[in-house]
């Protein structure tokens, strides 16, 4: 009886042998690179990083439809972490992520479109 666990329970114990990994292979190069300092990220960068999460919290995610996508084990890992860490919802990330991919490439809508209509179906 002892041994039931919640999936909650069983994504934490994951999340916490993999945080330990790498906190022990941090912990061994930062022996071999003890001459060095740890640097903090310089002004600018920390302010890209702010902004980013601003805009990814203030984005408005209008899910209305449900999609199942299939994703590698280490980005998984990175939506869970960055879910523990800021509270953002994987699906947010994902669109939020798709709408700037898009924005970037105005010219893809478009395209796709133009693919559609002339192909015969």
């Amino acid at each position: 009886m002892t041994e039931i666990k919640t999936l909650a329970d069983q994504l934490r114990d994951t999340l916490r042998t993999t945080d330990n990994k790498v906190h022990i292979s941090e912990k061994v190069n930062s022996n071999k690179i003890s001459t060095t300092k740890k640097h903090k990220p310089p002004n600018e960068e920390h302010k890209h990083i702010v902004d980013f999460f601003n805009a990814l919290e203030e984005f408005k995610l209008e899910a209305t439809e449900k999609s199942m996508i299939r994703v590698d084990k280490r980005t998984i890992n990175l939506l869970k972490r960055l879910k523990l860490a800021k509270g953002i919802d994987m699906n947010r990330f994902i669109v939020y992520a798709l709408h700037q991919y898009i924005n970037q490439h105005p010219w893809l809508p478009k395209h796709i479109q133009e693919i559609i209509k002339n192909t015969d179906l």
